[in-house]
């Protein structure tokens, strides 16, 4: 039986568990949250079966993969899936209190901050993944007003941005919904990016109507990762950061990776100058997962075989 791919699994943390955790922050603030959330997730935990399977599976090969040097004393097992979970709940929390400007610059450990700094009010790409929190940015931008254009495949981004707009009248998000990255999107982007916005594009989920795809190892075997971005990126021409946002335990940690001033991907080594930024980018993932394993959030099978 074939595995689903990422778009065909029920995406979780949906407009109404989000607007209900909301509506129960403001209630009884996060120590309420907290305590509602271990009964959800243990609930989901013993209804959702892929999920459990992607999350050990993923889990496994990371132990497998860092030898002697895994985050784990022995192979994870299904109470290690249960703390996956837990993160990604967690994590949820922890976007609502980012949405509402509950985090300031002091509160994170920046590495690399030169890497954004001089780019505020200059067009910037931001390489991401569904790993950690990237809404911890607005801690950093708290004192810069820097728009952000985040590139999503969701149908529903104009409600989504309509629920930023509800917690926050200064959230300066905008979530645009696009089907593939290539030249129509350069072109539309290419405006925003020319009035000093930045636009934020997740580099580890494969397009859903597209064949623009990289076979790169990640954790001991292949996987498929899109091209989109990096063309997208060589197109518009403007400087290209690898951005990882995360918890780590009470503190949060932010580390920015400059990955290129101005892609270039030369018509006659395209392919290899593509794969060579890919794997780049891979590798930094695999760095992280290494460093705070619970924080990956992809809940599905993400290999080739």
């Amino acid at each position: 039986m074939a595995k689903p791919r990422w778009n065909e699994v029920k995406e979780k943390g949906g407009m109404l568990p989000l607007l209900l955790i909301l509506w129960l922050y403001r209630l009884g603030g996060r120590w309420l949250i907290q305590c509602i959330l271990y009964f959800i997730v243990l609930w989901y935990w013993l209804f959702s079966t892929a999920s459990r399977k992607a999350s050990l599976d993923y889990l496994q090969r990371l132990h497998v993969f860092a030898g002697e040097h895994s985050p784990f004393s022995h192979a994870p097992t299904m109470r290690q899936t249960y703390a996956h979970l837990m993160s990604f709940s967690q994590s949820i929390l922890d976007k609502i209190e980012g949405w509402l400007g509950k985090f300031s610059q002091q509160d994170l450990q920046i590495t690399g901050h030169q890497s954004l700094s001089q780019h505020y009010k200059k067009g910037l790409i931001l390489i991401v993944s569904h790993f950690g929190n990237i809404e911890l940015l607005r801690a950093i931008k708290a004192e810069h007003v820097q728009k952000i254009n985040v590139l999503v495949y969701q149908k529903h981004a104009s409600k989504f941005n309509q629920f930023l707009q509800k917690i926050s009248d200064k959230a300066n998000i905008n979530l645009i919904s696009v089907d593939e990255l290539g030249v129509e999107t350069a072109i539309f982007l290419e405006q925003k990016l020319a009035q000093g916005e930045w636009v934020l594009i997740a580099a580890d989920r494969v397009p859903i109507h597209s064949n623009r795809v990289l076979s790169i190892d990640f954790l001991g075997e292949d996987a498929l990762w899109p091209q989109g971005a990096w063309i997208l990126a060589s197109l518009l021409k403007v400087p290209v950061v690898a951005v990882f946002c995360y918890r780590v335990q009470q503190t949060f940690e932010v580390h920015i990776h400059p990955m290129s001033e101005c892609l270039q991907l030369p018509r006659k080594t395209r392919e290899q100058a593509l794969n060579n930024i890919a794997t780049q980018y891979v590798r930094l993932v695999e760095q992280h997962c290494l460093r705070v394993p619970y924080q990956w959030f992809n809940f599905y099978y993400f290999w080739n075989k």
